[in-house]
């Protein structure tokens, strides 16, 4: 008689106290020296069951307080631990970033991001060393992101004529959707040029969407590697593959037509250096595939995320709202859209609320894991080889004992400049920080300020049915990114001394 998944499942599940029991016996620490502190483990899940009542940096951060801000846990089968504190941050990101600087290998990272080839999660090593090289010197360098000012300000400009479609007699406005399709299509046009567009382009999203859906997902292997074949009967190893593969194909096609017109899009960068053969660590087709696909998963709803957070939190300080409008409707009155860009350094206001915004909303709570490559202390414990290590970004930017009124929307706390998102100072890591510190920022905070900057300029906006600012609901989901639960929808009022241009 044929099991079924279910009862396949279920035989796995029951078997796994022994199994656990087993693996655990030879995991007793030999060392003298003393572990982090940390909450109370199981046999089976370890410290899996605090996590079931809140959002995971929110329970880590409840239990930080407990605990300490250099805290154990054991997350299924994997030695974790968790950073808290910006001196206990410092000292792994900064003073022991070298032995910090890998990644754990993931199920997702390793079929969907063709082996780990890719940027975010690539072991550290030379390979890794050339990619990063790669993406600050040519890539994603200060030049490459003025040569794409024209693909922001076109795609912008668009998103602002949706909206202004959209909202017709005073409909509302489906906020998060509009700007997801603006951040993906700023990013197709980077990475492919004109090449990518119409039905190709909408393939490519497509399966870029599905890969992100299943990757945010949970996977047994990554939290018990003894279990990965749960992941198999399960059909989410399948499922990535199928994603993998759809993706592989529009892949194909977009290189092909890349190859046969170079312009200046990054596929095309990246097959002139590829031809060139002058890396360390030469690059074929499929690395151009995983670092293509890595600003994709890194810069399209990270920024559409992050740009409805911002929105949110002004829908909530009218009055914030009220001196940002005014800022950006003094600078761009009277000038031409394609002036904006050139602009955007007289809006410093702007910009202290989206660092505000960032600071109280980061779209990766607790950044990218790493991984421990020696055993070495912080903190005064012992973090051993082979142990996950999160940094509880999220914490530290709300913990009232680095920030004054840390719930409380201020963007004027920014004011005197001395914190930026370079990772300055540890209590504000929005892209982290040291070796493994986001390359895209550059990229992702232009499209990020002109998307801001536009809306305010072009509308006026209020909530529907006469929704209270204090109405607006913040709760979170935890995917690839954290975004809003519920997407963000406004009335948007075209600002009645601007002639809206094409």
């Amino acid at each position: 008689m044929e099991l079924s998944a279910a009862t396949l499942i279920s035989l796995s599940l029951i078997s796994l106290p022994i199994l656990v029991t087993l693996l655990s016996r030879k995991s007793i620490p030999s060392s003298k020296k003393r572990r982090p502190p940390g909450p109370w483990n199981l046999p089976l899940v370890g410290s899996l069951l605090h996590f079931f009542k809140s959002h995971p940096q929110v329970a880590l951060r409840d239990l930080a307080n407990k605990y300490g801000p250099v805290m154990f846990l054991r997350m299924g089968q994997i030695d974790t631990v968790v950073i808290s504190s910006p001196a206990a941050a410092q000292e792994v990101l900064q003073e022991k970033d070298i032995i910090f600087a890998s990644r754990p290998s993931l199920l997702s990272s390793e079929i969907f991001c063709y082996g780990n080839l890719d940027v975010g999660f690539a072991p550290y090593g030379a390979y890794w060393r050339t990619l990063r090289k790669l993406c600050t010197v040519e890539l994603l360098s200060a030049k490459m992101v003025r040569q794409l000012a024209p693909v922001r300000d076109n795609e912008t400009l668009s998103l602002v004529r949706k909206i202004q479609a959209a909202g017709q007699g005073g409909e509302p406005v489906n906020i998060a959707r509009l700007l997801m399709s603006c951040s993906n299509a700023i990013t197709a046009k980077a990475a492919f040029g004109q090449v990518c567009s119409g039905e190709l382009q909408e393939q490519f999203l497509s399966a870029i969407d599905v890969g992100l859906k299943i990757s945010g997902g949970f996977s047994f292997g990554d939290l018990f590697p003894s279990l990965r074949f749960i992941d198999v009967v399960t059909g989410v190893r399948r499922r990535l593959w199928r994603a993998r593969w759809q993706l592989d194909a529009v892949f194909d096609q977009i290189i092909a037509q890349c190859e046969a017109q170079r312009g200046d899009d990054l596929v095309s960068v990246l097959l002139r250096i590829r031809d060139e053969g002058e890396l360390e660590f030469p690059i074929g087709t499929t690395n151009i595939k995983a670092i293509i696909l890595d600003m994709f998963t890194g810069g399209t709803e990270t920024t559409s995320s992050a740009a409805e957070w911002v929105m949110s939190e002004l829908m909530r300080n009218p009055e914030v709202m009220a001196k940002a409008q005014a800022e950006v409707r003094r600078v761009f009155d009277n000038k031409s859209p394609q002036d904006h860009e050139g602009q955007m350094d007289e809006l410093c206001y702007i910009r202290m609320v989206i660092k505000e915004s960032m600071r109280l909303n980061p779209v990766v709570p607790l950044l990218v894991p790493h991984l421990c490559r020696e055993t070495c202390d912080v903190g005064g414990f012992e973090v051993t080889e082979g142990t996950r290590v999160m940094v509880n970004a999220w914490a530290m930017a709300r913990s009232p004992e680095y920030w004054h009124d840390a719930e409380k929307f201020r963007p004027e706390r920014f004011e005197d400049g001395t914190i930026d998102y370079k990772g300055s100072r540890f209590e504000y890591l929005p892209f982290g920080t040291g070796r493994r510190r986001c390359p895209g920022d550059t990229f992702g905070l232009a499209v990020l300020e002109l998307i801001v900057a536009r809306l305010l300029y072009y509308f006026d906006w209020s909530l529907p049915g006469g929704m209270r600012p204090d109405e607006i609901n913040m709760d979170m989901f935890i995917g690839a990114t954290t975004r809003r639960k519920n997407q963000l929808h406004l009335v948007a009022s075209p600002y009645k001394e601007v002639r809206m241009q094409s």
